[in-house]
């Protein structure tokens, strides 16, 4: 059971109080920081009881310290330790850092507290994980083919996949269950709710969304624990079946270092209108799962973790590019940005009347060949195409229409909502909303760069993803301090002044 919830107005009036106090005695070291803890006197974990509160029983020895704990998880990696035991331990013999954490000194929480808290936040089960950690599995070496450079896995040969997953989304029917659900209501009712409210993460009711999946490195070797006696026996590179400290990890190719890697994928969602370029929801998955599958997924999820946010705009690269996504993000109503691949094939037969093909460019053709001129989208016709001489003044070589406006077809993009998207590929408007696509990526490197949560070698996937929300958590705090400007030492001296 949980044990008292104080709420964050109580927070923040102990941690002034006790600031004063360090503030005269040690003041050079609460200088030293000003920063982090301006960041969790904002923090407000008042949503995060009710989030919680079912995972604990009604009867038995208490919890403590939930809260602390979880401003103590941010806090490290705001101060750059990745080592849990170790920070554990400096927490609990530093009175400052309990006084910023909400601990009282003394009884500060063991690391184990620590563990025990990430478990019960991971909806997946822990015996099934120590169970598999014992059981014996078959031994996969690094795979030895490499693929192009810039290109992603391709999608699986298991047919209709995603299309099969994109059906299941529009119908509300795809499986609810995935074990860090806790983690991304906590991100979402505590920290981007009062990033909404601050106005800045863009407009809530047209709300653009940049998503991507990338590379998140596991801490534990591939090679495996080896069980069998082949060594005694002078074979060195059997492929026995072995144990393996970090069974969630998989073989996946990371295309930006053109290598293979050991571990999980992290799928962000980062609100692309946002100065800051912050995430919104994170998601984990296997290394070698096609980020057309997660996105699935992931669009799914996302909706009904924000039920008042109005997603109007969705920014993908390449690896969306299919028409089930296009169906899906239409079905959500939401217009795909989304860059075409590069072997695009454009369709030959059942043409709008007055096309008899396309161009390189997806520009419908007339019947001598020549590519039309586009005007843009006209509701609700769809997009409208003129005869390019008459749209130029010239006269024309071919007489498709005697008309001296020219022929005109008109293409809706349901005829092929991937080649013709609501907004054109060629427009300035695409241009400028691909612009910000960029967006997810500095929300990775933030992540992975700014707060180096893999520097935990962490050899479970539950543990990795704890440290990326936290690392999320730290981004919008550093957010909030800067926009507006608050500094806990100007409160400080306010209060002194009182």
């Amino acid at each position: 059971m949980l044990r008292d919830w104080p709420n964050h107005h109580g927070y923040q009036t102990k941690l002034l109080l006790d600031l004063n106090l360090f503030f005269v005695t040690d003041g050079e070291r609460v200088v030293e920081l000003e920063k982090s803890i301006s960041k969790l006197y904002l923090l407000n974990l008042d949503k995060l009881f009710p989030i919680i509160n079912p995972l604990y029983s009604n009867t038995g020895c208490p919890a403590k310290n939930q809260q602390g704990i979880i401003r103590s998880l941010v806090l490290m990696l705001d101060q750059g330790v990745h080592d849990l035991p170790t920070w554990a331990a400096k927490v609990a013999s530093d009175k400052l850092l309990c006084a910023i954490c909400g601990f009282e000194f003394g009884d500060a929480p063991a690391f184990s507290s620590y563990y025990d808290l990430t478990k019960r936040l991971w909806l997946g089960s822990h015996q099934t994980q120590v169970a598999r950690k014992k059981r014996l599995r078959s031994f996969y070496p690094k795979p030895r083919q490499k693929l192009e450079q810039g290109k992603k896995y391709k999608l699986p040969k298991h047919n209709g996949i995603v299309k099969k997953f994109a059906e299941l989304a529009i119908r509300n029917e795809l499986p609810a269950y995935h074990p860090e659900r806790v983690f991304q209501d906590f991100l979402a009712r505590c920290v981007i709710d009062s990033s909404l409210q601050m106005e800045i993460l863009g407009n809530q009711q047209a709300f653009s969304i940049a998503a991507d999946g990338t590379p998140f490195y596991s801490g534990a070797s591939h090679y495996g624990v080896k069980v069998c006696d082949c060594k005694s026996q002078g074979i060195f590179n059997c492929k026995c079946p072995r144990r393996y400290s970090d069974p969630d990890a998989t073989w996946g190719w990371d295309s930006y270092r053109e290598q293979w890697f050991y571990g999980d994928t992290l799928f962000c969602i980062t609100a692309s209108d946002s100065p800051y370029d912050l995430p919104i929801y994170l998601r984990k998955a296997q290394a070698q799962r096609h980020d057309a599958i997660i996105t699935v997924f992931a669009l799914d999820e996302s909706l009904k973790l924000y039920p008042n946010i109005v997603f109007k705009n969705f920014l993908a690269d390449g690896a969306m590019d299919n028409y089930p996504t296009y169906k899906l993000v239409n079905h959500l109503g939401m217009v795909p940005f989304i860059p075409l691949d590069s072997n695009v094939k454009f369709p030959d037969h059942d043409l709008p009347a007055g096309v008899f093909g396309f161009d390189e460019h997806g520009n419908p053709l007339c019947a001598k060949g020549l590519s039309y001129h586009s005007c843009g989208y006209s509701y609700p016709k769809g997009i409208k195409y003129r005869c390019r001489f008459a749209y130029e003044g010239l006269t024309a070589p071919c007489p498709c229409s005697d008309k001296a406006y020219g022929r005109t077809v008109y293409i809706k993009p349901d005829f092929d909502p991937r080649l013709f998207p609501p907004v054109r590929r060629d427009s300035d408007g695409f241009k400028n909303m691909m612009k910000r696509r960029t967006t997810v990526e500095r929300s990775h490197k933030r992540i992975f760069v700014d707060y180096d949560i893999e520097a935990g070698h962490c050899r479970s996937s539950r543990e990795r993803f704890m440290r990326a929300t936290m690392a999320a958590v730290n981004v919008h705090l550093d957010a909030w301090v800067k926009h507006p400007w608050f500094s806990i030492i100007e409160l400080l001296n306010k209060s002194l002044v009182a």
